[in-house]
């Protein structure tokens, strides 16, 4: 079942995560604690992605960007 992000619901995890301390973060379903004092960075960036390319929601991977772009050039060797 795809996941999706709209443009709101990443404005109001900004808003969530600013609030949390890096010890609640870590709490977060798939959030390390080597992961969560990053968590609002990423959070911020997505947001302003989103906003600068007028995005109004995206599809959620559910593998991180580096197996996204390796099953990406895999795809393009077997063609």
């Amino acid at each position: 079942m795809p996941r999706a992000l709209s443009r709101a619901d990443a404005s109001e995890i900004v808003n969530r995560v600013r609030e949390m301390s890096v010890a609640d973060r870590t709490a977060l379903p798939g959030v390390s604690p080597a992961r969560a004092p990053q968590l609002l960075a990423g959070a911020l960036v997505a947001e302003a992605a989103m906003d600068l390319l007028s995005v109004d929601w995206l599809e959620i991977c559910p593998w991180a960007m580096r197996e996204g772009l390796i099953l990406r050039r895999l795809d393009h060797l077997d063609a």
